[in-house]
C-alpha cells in the first residue's frame, strides 16, 4: 500500500501500560472508590509518592486531572521509572498517521472489515475488542486532559493476546468498498506487530491521540 500520509491528521500511539493496574484505576475514577485502592496497591502510592504526590489516598488534595492521574498511574515503566515505548519493528509513521480520515489505523480497521463467515462468534469478540482499544475512554473524565493528553482505549494484557491472535486469523475479510488497495491488511499487520510487543513485555496497551 503505498499512499500520501496526511501531515494534518492526528498522530497515533500504543502506549505500553501496567495490565493489572488499568481497569482498577479506571474504575476507581470512574465513581469508584480511590482511597481503596491506593490501600490495595502499595506501588501505586509509592509511585505517586515519587511524583510529587503528598498524600496519594486523598484524590482530592491532588492537582491532576483524571486523565493525567490515570496515564501516570498506568503507564509501563522502567527501573529508572522513564517511560519505554514499545518496539515492534515497524515505523511509527505506519501505525501512527493511517493515510485515511482521521489518520486511525484502527477506525479504518473497524470500518472497512467484516465477517468472514468462518466464526462469527470469535468476529464479535474482535469487534468488540478493537471497540475497547478505540473508544473505551469515551464519554469518561479520563478522556483528556491538560498538556493535550487524549487517550482513546486500552486493553489489559489478556485482551491485547486475544486482539493480536483474532487479527492473525481469516475470520475476517476486508470489505469489497475499502478505499485504500490493502489497507485492512497493513493496518492489521501493524496493529498486530505493536500488540506481539506488549505480549512479549507483558503489559496492557493504550490508544492515545498526540496534536
Amino acid at each position: 500500500m503505498e499512499e500520501a500520509l496526511d501531515t494534518t491528521t492526528p498522530f497515533m500511539t500504543i502506549d505500553p501500560m501496567v495490565s493489572y493496574r488499568l481497569l482498577p484505576v479506571y474504575s476507581a475514577l470512574n465513581g469508584g472508590d480511590w482511597k481503596v485502592l491506593i490501600q490495595s496497591d502499595d506501588e501505586l502510592r509509592l509511585r505517586l509518592l515519587s511524583q510529587g504526590v503528598a498524600n496519594p489516598e486523598d484524590r482530592s488534595s491532588m492537582s491532576w486531572d483524571d486523565a493525567n492521574l490515570f496515564f501516570l498511574s498506568c503507564i509501563d515503566v522502567t527501573i529508572n521509572g522513564r517511560p519505554s515505548p514499545l518496539f515492534a519493528g515497524i515505523s511509527k509513521d505506519r501505525f501512527g498517521r493511517f493515510p485515511h480520515g482521521n489518520g486511525s489505523a484502527l477506525t479504518y480497521l473497524r470500518e472497512f472489515i467484516k465477517d468472514s463467515n468462518k466464526d462469527s462468534d470469535c468476529f464479535e469478540e474482535m469487534s468488540e475488542l478493537l471497540q475497547m482499544l478505540g473508544a473505551r475512554m469515551d464519554g469518561t473524565s479520563m478522556e483528556s486532559g491538560v498538556g493535550k493528553l487524549k487517550m482513546l482505549g486500552w486493553l489489559t494484557n489478556e485482551e491485547t493476546t486475544s486482539l493480536r491472535k483474532y487479527l492473525s486469523t481469516n475470520i475476517w475479510t476486508p470489505a469489497a468498498d475499502e478505499p485504500l488497495d490493502g489497507g485492512c491488511q497493513d493496518a492489521a499487520k501493524n496493529i498486530a506487530a505493536l500488540l506481539r510487543a506488549a505480549e512479549k513485555r507483558k503489559c496492557g496497551v493504550l490508544l492515545r491521540v498526540h496534536g
